[in-house]
């Protein structure tokens, strides 16, 4: 896991990745591949000390596995291929990156068994060999169906994560470009959505001399035009955003469990606890849980999660306490 190779920067200088922080990661990285098996998700609630900023952990456990993930060229040729006249994509070269509209997608008349993209840049109709799709095409996630609220590039928007100075220490360039392939929803946060966009804003890791934050590992807004995530906030009253169920859900809290999970119910969930809660919110959750697993088809799964754990060399952190079930 790249991650791992981070440092966190304290007042006494920097230390290795903490086992609490490593756990998470491990969390993300679990859910990430193993949400929905024999075709049920699973559901996993943690007790802890305290619940700050480890959703946001989690989370970046399940980004790294993006990042990490070596996409074949022939998946992406066949994305490429498979676009239709008129869907726009992000078109960059040395002098800057705007979006662009396909015209069609057909064979190289130079180069036998090539293909060649062709679009509209503006005035100027443009032909963009096989070759050089990976680094000069970026999808939008407006083409992709199950996003009902399109996010539209604007001038003020970063394009890509190249300008990411950590994203860019930690993974190949080739790695990067691959995942701007693919935007879309790979985890959605639920909690208080100016606490959580607070601390994703906090500098707190360094690898080989280069500082970032969590939002370099996470984009759920509006700034880029990648984007791998959403953010609910626990008093959301309506949702206009369809959900994909296969997408991981992170409760930050109990609140925002019990508050947004019928928006939810068939996701892979993670609910978090700390130690604090209130003593009421905390009954309502047990029982509520009590319920579904007396009521409902349910299995116990956390022998698999701690397999998982011992089999990527993860130990569990004392003072943390959890519970799976599919």
């Amino acid at each position: 896991m790249i991650i791992k190779n981070l440092k966190v920067i304290n007042s006494k200088g920097t230390i290795d990745i903490p086992d609490w922080i490593n756990f998470a990661f491990s969390l993300g990285a679990f859910i990430n591949d193993h949400g929905i098996k024999y075709k049920r998700p699973i559901q996993i609630i943690l007790s802890l000390p305290s619940e700050k900023f480890f959703s946001l952990f989690i989370a970046m456990g399940i980004a790294n596995k993006i990042f990490s993930k070596n996409k074949q060229m022939r998946s992406i040729r066949q994305t490429v291929i498979n676009l239709e006249k008129g869907n726009r994509i992000i078109y960059q070269d040395e002098q800057s990156a705007r979006k662009a509209s396909v015209i069609s997608v057909e064979p190289s008349p130079v180069f036998e068994d090539e293909m060649i993209l062709k679009i509209k840049d503006g005035k100027i109709e443009r032909g963009i060999p096989e070759k050089y799709w990976i680094s000069r095409v970026i999808l939008l996630d407006e083409e992709f169906d199950e996003i009902k609220r399109a996010r539209k590039v604007s001038q003020k928007q970063k394009v890509g994560l190249s300008n990411s100075r950590l994203l860019s220490a930690l993974y190949t360039a080739t790695q990067l470009n691959k995942v701007e392939f693919y935007p879309g929803d790979s985890f959605y946060l639920v909690g208080n959505a100016g606490q959580i966009n607070e601390y994703m804003g906090y500098e707190i890791f360094i690898y080989e001399g280069v500082k970032g934050t969590i939002k370099d590992f996470l984009y759920t807004d509006n700034s880029n035009s990648y984007t791998n995530g959403k953010i609910f906030s626990s008093q959301m009253k309506r949702n206009d955003v369809q959900i994909n169920h296969e997408v991981p859900v992170i409760y930050s809290d109990l609140f925002s469990f019990i508050k947004q999970d019928r928006e939810f119910t068939k996701n892979p969930k993670i609910i978090l606890s700390s130690r604090a809660e209130n003593e009421n919110r905390l009954h309502e959750v047990k029982e509520e849980l009590r319920r579904k697993l007396l009521q409902s088809n349910n299995n116990i799964a956390t022998e698999e999660v701690v397999e998982y754990l011992k089999s990527t060399g993860v130990q569990i952190p004392l003072g943390i306490e959890f519970l799976a079930w599919r």
